[in-house]
């Protein structure tokens, strides 16, 4: 080998790939600033999990074989990672491996060294070839056939093959050197080369071309490799290979607790923050730098593609094409980003790099999130995109006029007069917290507006309030004095009526001293659980099912297995994928029919949302399928002759979908709280 040439290469080929890093890691610093590297301890579990056990990958159900045959390529790896390092010590001195401890040809260590690295070499190649003929044959929908995912698998086949080439070279040289050629009972075959079988398999089959055959062999081989090698870590910086190193720090530095709660809004009093356009996010150095991140860590594998509502129903939204677009400008703006710390067109994201169909579209359901192998966090940079258009543009879709005005004025959506908000609850004689000592109540139950103002969920309200009532459960409401939490208006990007309608609540909340709150609304129970703290609302708080199936397990209601309806349940994206609960509603609904649960073909945190979350509910579909038909029909194709639903807004699109297909004649759709007393009332 040559020193001086391996010098040289090492000062050019790392200096350059050192150049390109700082480029971008300085961009990255220029953008919003945010604080991702609190509670060290649990971001190293998490990559653990996420990041080296690939758990998005080989977890979720679909596609598990292909996220094996990714998991294996990333396993394989990391295994051949440490060989590379060796590898360029070659270039220095000869045999360099033996001068490192433990990995000498003496030790175990040494032959378990070799034996995983050329096992694991193989089974790269191996899965970069099935890679290959997947998107040359199989062709899967989400895939894209482009010539940079192509030129990447080859160049990493490229790099295996040089170096299964380079040891077996190696091997038949020092064989031919001690003059031998005895493939299983030489010297040098029966030693540490017995550890990597593949290597002793190629050996045998390049020893035809003779001694000056295998020298050519061996130095061309390595050089290929090393050169390949270095030739790729600096192509793919500006490729979507960048995962290959950004991902693994961005699972890192991924959210911790609820997913991706939405920073608030802070100072929207003062007029400075106004005047210099400093509301939500305009331009690309608006993000922040941990979205900037997301989006050089994008793998552009479309596993958003199949999972997202809006892109299966026809919408303009799809995820890997909204990342595309702002990685592309990203990178227009580097080196602005760089040198002046601000973009040097004044473009701004929504209407030239994001179309707004695009932006509205999102139901924010989070599908995209659960299945990103490399934790990217879409919704808070979708709604920081809307807060910007509403506050700052006051542009949004026209029906959401109405719907704000009834917010601000009555303080619920449709606008129907605040003081009609108790009368669901006629003839049920609940207490009012304003007529109750808050120190005999031990749960308020929060109605909502579904519940409170329409009239299919106000039968659901007042199941609800039933079921409490037969328990014996000390409750009471707060009729005229409870106002819409504010998820819809923080969802549309309507930040400053967020804060408006959810710190008139928490106030309302601390003077009656509230503790524990109940709600049949996930929405409600997302925002009042891991969004008022951030207005100082801290309480505990249950969905219904939660705390009907504590009553249930407590004796209070004496469940029985009493329906011979056949059930199949929604999930609620903001009770499942953003509350992490799934199994309450379906243990309630097994404990009151005889038949078990038809689950859909999508479910759990697979779930496919009813198109009503993101503050869609008000929103016109007016492009592609209706999501809630399409999730109907999945529905039915189950055979169930119930379903069962844990949200109004659920219950609201699922009725309507079922109307839309024709079969509202022999499917009921049902709130688990009904089922649940429809058992109760059988039983007695």
């Amino acid at each position: 080998m040559n020193p001086w040439l391996m010098t040289f290469v090492m000062i050019v080929a790392w200096g350059v790939f050192a150049l390109q890093l700082t480029f971008k890691f300085v961009a990255l610093r220029r953008m919003a600033p945010e604080n991702r590297f609190n509670d060290i301890g649990r971001r190293i579990k998490r990559l653990f999990k996420m990041g080296f056990g690939q758990e998005k990958l080989i977890g979720r159900k679909r596609e598990r074989a292909s996220g094996i045959m990714h998991a294996l390529i990333f396993w394989g790896a990391l295994m051949v990672g440490i060989r590379e390092l060796t590898l360029m010590g070659e270039g220095f001195v000869t045999g360099f491996q033996e001068y490192i401890p433990f990995l000498d040809s003496e030790s175990w260590m040494g032959f378990a060294y070799i034996s995983i690295y050329n096992i694991g070499e193989v089974i790269v190649l191996s899965m970069v070839i099935l890679a290959l003929f997947r998107r040359f044959f199989q062709k899967p929908s989400r895939l894209e056939l482009n010539w940079e995912g192509i030129y990447v698998l080859l160049f990493i086949a490229f790099i295996m093959i040089t170096d299964l080439l380079f040891d077996a070279a190696r091997l038949n040289l020092i064989e031919n050197y001690n003059q031998s050629l005895h493939f299983f009972d030489s010297k040098v075959y029966g030693s540490e080369w017995d550890w990597a079988p593949f290597t002793l398999i190629i050996a045998k089959f390049v020893n035809i071309f003779g001694e000056s055959g295998n020298a050519f062999l061996y130095h061309f081989s390595y050089w290929g490799h090393v050169s390949g090698m270095l030739i790729f870590v600096n192509l793919l910086i500006n490729t979507k290979q960048f995962h290959e190193i950004t991902a693994l720090p961005n699972i890192f530095l991924g959210s911790l607790d609820y997913p991706h709660a939405i920073a608030p809004l802070v100072n929207l009093e003062d007029e400075s923050v106004w005047e210099e356009g400093k509301i939500g996010i305009s331009k690309i150095e608006h993000l922040t730098w941990k979205q900037g991140l997301d989006l050089f860590s994008c793998t552009e594998c479309g596993r958003c593609h199949d999972v997202c509502p809006t892109f299966v129903t026809e919408k303009p939204l799809t995820l890997k094409k909204f990342n595309q677009s702002l990685l592309s400008h990203l990178r227009k703006e580097e080196k602005n980003l760089f040198y002046k710390g601000t973009t040097a067109e004044e473009k701004v994201l929504v209407g030239e790099i994001i179309r707004p169909d695009t932006l509205w579209a999102c139901t924010t359901c989070r599908a995209c999130e659960e299945v990103c192998p490399v934790s990217i966090e879409h919704v808070p940079r979708i709604l920081g995109m809307r807060q910007n258009q509403v506050m700052m543009e006051e542009a949004y879709p026209q029906e959401m006029s109405n719907t704000f005005k009834g917010l601000e004025r009555n303080f619920n959506p449709w606008g129907i007069g605040f003081d009609q908000r108790g009368e669901w609850s006629e003839g049920l004689n609940l207490p009012l917290m304003s007529e109750s000592n808050p120190d005999e109540i031990e749960v308020l139950m929060w109605v909502g507006c579904a519940g409170s103002f329409d009239s299919r969920n106000q039968r659901i309200a007042r199941a609800t309030a039933t079921l409490y009532k037969k328990a014996g459960v000390k409750f009471a409401i707060l009729g005229s004095e409870e106002k819409c939490t504010g998820d819809l208006a923080r969802r549309s990007g309507n930040e400053m009526l967020f804060q408006m309608l959810a710190g008139e609540n928490v106030e309302t909340l601390n003077n009656y001293k509230i503790k524990k709150i109940v709600t049949s609304c996930p929405h409600c129970l997302n925002s009042i659980k891991n969004e008022y703290p951030q207005l100082g609302g801290e309480y505990e708080v249950f969905h219904h099912t939660q705390f009907i199936e504590k009553l249930v397990n407590e004796g209070l209601l004496p469940l029985g297995s009493n329906l011979k309806d056949t059930v199949t349940f929604h999930d609620s994206c903001y009770l499942g994928r953003y509350n992490k609960e799934y199994e309450a509603p379906r243990k309630l609904i097994n404990k009151s029919t005889m038949e078990p649960l038809k689950e859909m073909d999508h479910f759990g945190k697979e779930s496919f949302c009813c198109g009503a979350g993101g503050a869609r509910m008000w929103m016109e579909e007016k492009i592609g399928t209706r999501i809630n038909e399409t999730r109907a029909e999945e529905a039915i194709n189950t055979g169930a002759s119930t379903i069962a639903t844990s949200c109004p807004f659920c219950m609201t699109m699922m009725s309507d979908g079922i109307t839309a297909k024709g079969k509202n004649d022999s499917i009921e759709v049902k709130d688990v709280a009904e089922l649940v007393l429809d058992a109760l009332e059988k039983k007695e």
